[in-house]
């Protein structure tokens, strides 16, 4: 009956996936059924559960009935929203602005790009023919041609780019049929999805350019992304299936962390960013600089101009990734680059608290599923693969710098010249290992480049874009040899070494990774390591009353109860099974109360709209459904309308306001969840329902609106 999106494990103990795998897909909507009754959230929420109510079934027999509640089998995706709103320059306000003007709109000790240039303005100059300089800027019009951009049968959408006075608008419709063009007589042939303005440009062009989109205080996804080897538009990475997620994707402050400079949130909450510099800049890789400026603004006073001559300055108050030691140098450039399925953080930390010149290791750690399926994701692989090759293992000094000069990207854009200057790194340490290929072969093949051999280029997970492979080795049918990859632990550390931490913290993270990584499958509709898990490691934790490990605990038993759930339904009962069955239920009912345990004890640590209360909120909103307790219920997900933007928060709101007989609020909710994604075929058939006792013909459109939804989803009804 209700529809929950799938959690996007984060917060303090940070399931960190690539932007490209989905941050904001929904989970299997799970049904009502007789259960223990949840403790009122109107005072202070207890920990255990009252006894269940005697009935509760959903909508008042006279008043709307919701939707037909979906199999978990046919698990729903998040849909695009509406944006039928007004379009053109929108007051931003606080909320996601571009880079600051002055060091006193900067947090915490940053200064910005600019103040670094009146000093440096060498390196600045430099730093501006570099694709870090460009990874987050405002549209111009070589960004966005406009016109058609795509139809995407797929999913049944036709995307387009046009121009509103000064601003980039990205437009959705939904069509019907087998194209946009089928002659469709129904009386719905297309539908209106979003017209949402253009923000920003994500992305170099190097490989591709994507888009972020406004509405309101919430930046988004678009769907739309400019490829720059077929000079085209084409579907995003990671949106190219049946039921994408439309422009219902928010960008949180961590999706953006590998591509803006520096960011800050309103009151803690992930989604709504402040963004005081847009592109990667100086103080990502030097750290922050207001000591570091003030240092030498201050002996830029005429009266000390002696003084500053004579003087040797022991301590510049600014890092310098040159004289770091390898692990710290190195933990520069793998803050973005180094892939991981799971990241564990420190206590209490964020990505966003790395300070340049620490081991990355002290704020996060990453890991690697060894199961069968080891990643395939290469396109921010760099490290995993770097550390693997014996080049770098035989090496003391070997690093990123080694090839890339971060300062200064290669001066020639001539593939020759480029080819020349890194085989040149290599003949540095191999001058004397003549290579077994003859070198007329080497320069027929592959103009004498090192790199093609040993380093191989590859396809990644974005479309259109071939990558180097950073594991450099001799390769035989497209393998390394004598490179092998371990089959256990079940997660692996992407990490050179862990010496940093205590054998307490290791352990802490290992457990935690390891259920993360269950949790995650569980989401992805992978059951089974869910379902042989529990959750005695991270209870017998020194940490196990911490907000990461409660929050952990609340969520690995809120997938534990859907996907007994799930299971149950694909298996079916018969009355020779029925004791089974009650064997069964008991054990999602005892999943979701410790759920809900945990969700309570996580609410009353984490006061702050964070995405771990918001994970809390929704776990323990989910309870209150699954116990048909929908006054309970209601304040969960009012506050969640309130932090987040989410159509299925609304509908799941108006699902409860009619259960409580609140008709009027129940029919606004269903609207609002429309405003946010007009492709959503519930709130139609709700509202269908709700109108068909006061006016048949707006209850008669909102019908057929749901039923072609529906019935021409691109996965079946």
């Amino acid at each position: 009956m209700i529809d929950a999106r799938l959690p996007q494990i984060g917060g303090l103990f940070a399931l960190m996936i690539a932007v490209a795998s989905g941050c904001s897909r929904p989970e299997p909507p799970i049904a009502p059924a007789d259960a223990a009754k949840a403790p009122s959230t109107s005072a202070a929420p207890t920990e255990k559960p009252p006894a269940r109510p005697t009935d509760g079934s959903g909508f008042p027999a006279s008043q709307a009935a919701p939707p037909e509640s979906t199999s978990p089998r046919n698990r729903e995706m998040v849909d695009p929203e509406i944006g039928d709103r007004e379009i053109g320059e929108r007051k931003i306000g606080d909320l996601g602005n571009s880079a600051s003007e002055s060091a006193a709109d900067f947090p915490g000790g940053f200064v910005g790009t600019a103040a670094c240039a009146k000093c440096h303005a060498d390196r600045y100059a430099s730093y501006q023919k570099t694709h870090h300089s460009r990874s987050l800027r405002r549209p111009t019009a070589a960004d966005l041609p406009t016109g058609l951009a795509f139809h995407h049968p797929a999913s049944h959408r036709t995307y387009t780019v046009r121009k509103s006075g000064s601003t980039w608008v990205h437009e959705d419709e939904r069509y019907f049929g087998d194209s946009p063009d089928t002659d469709d007589r129904m009386p719905i042939a297309q539908l209106p999805i979003a017209q949402l303005p253009v923000e920003y440009v994500m992305g170099s062009g190097a490989f591709a350019k994507g888009y972020l989109v406004r509405d309101g205080d919430y930046l988004l996804q678009s769907p739309i992304t400019w490829y720059t080897s077929p000079q085209a538009y084409a579907i995003a990475p990671g949106y190219d299936t049946a039921n994408q997620a439309g422009f219902g994707r928010v960008i949180e402050d961590s999706c953006v962390y590998c591509h803006a400079g520096i960011v800050s949130t309103a009151d803690e909450n992930p989604n709504r960013l402040i963004l005081h510099e847009l592109s990667i800049g100086c103080e990502r890789c030097h750290g922050a600089g207001a000591d570091h400026t003030a240092l030498y603004r201050d002996r830029m006073n005429p009266d000390l101009q002696q003084l500053q001559q004579d003087e040797i300055i022991a301590d510049t108050k600014i890092v310098n990734p040159s004289s770091l030691d390898r692990h710290a140098a190195e933990s520069i450039c793998a803050q973005c680059h180094l892939d991981a399925d799971v990241t564990v953080m420190a206590s209490g930390e964020t990505v966003w608290d790395y300070q340049p010149g620490e081991d990355l290791i002290q704020n996060r750690l990453a890991y690697k599923s060894t199961a069968e399926r080891e990643s395939v994701k290469t396109f921010s692989n760099h490290f995993d693969q770097m550390w693997q090759s014996q080049c770098y293992l035989q090496s003391d000094t070997m690093t990123c710098v080694t090839c890339h000069d971060p300062h200064d990207p290669h001066a020639s854009d001539l593939a020759s010249d480029k080819i020349d200057a890194f085989r040149n790194v290599c003949q540095s340490c191999h001058v004397d290992q003549g290579c077994a290929v003859p070198l007329p072969q080497r320069e027929t093949e592959n103009q004498n480049a090192c790199a093609a051999c040993h380093m191989p280029r590859a396809g990644s997970d974005i479309p259109h874009a071939s990558i180097t492979n950073h594991l450099i080795a001799v390769y035989q049918d497209g393998k390394p040899r004598g490179v092998t990859r371990p089959t256990s632990p079940p997660m692996r550390r992407v990490s050179q070494s862990v010496d940093l931490l205590s054998p307490e913290e290791l352990h802490r993270r290992d457990v935690m990774a390891e259920a993360s990584w269950s949790v995650l499958q569980a989401i992805n509709g992978q059951v089974d390591p869910i379902l042989a898990s529990d959750d005695a490691a991270i209870r017998a934790l020194p940490s196990a009353d911490e907000i990461d490990s409660l929050a952990l605990l609340a969520e690995t038993s809120r997938q534990r109860a859907k996907a007994m759930i799930l299971q149950k339904s694909d298996d079916g009962a018969t009355d020779d099974e029925a004791a089974d069955d009650d064997t069964v239920q008991k054990q999602i009912q005892q999943s979701y109360d410790l759920a809900h345990y945990f969700a309570v004890k996580t609410l009353r640590q984490e006061t702050k709209p964070t995405k771990t209360r918001q994970l809390a909120l929704e776990t323990l909103a989910d309870k209150m459904i699954f116990d048909q307790s929908y006054d309970q219920a209601i304040p969960l997900y009012e506050e969640l309308t309130r932090i987040r933007r989410d159509a299925r928060d609304w509908y799941n709101l108006a699902i409860c306001y009619a259960n409580q007989r609140r008709i009027s609020d129940a029919e606004e909710a269903l609207q609002r969840s429309l405003d946010l994604d007009a492709a959503y075929a519930k709130p139609y058939a709700s509202l269908a329902k709700i109108y068909s006792y006061v006016d048949a013909e707006t209850a008669a459109r909102f019908q057929r609106i749901a039923e072609r939804l529906s019935q021409n989803a691109p996965n079946g009804p």
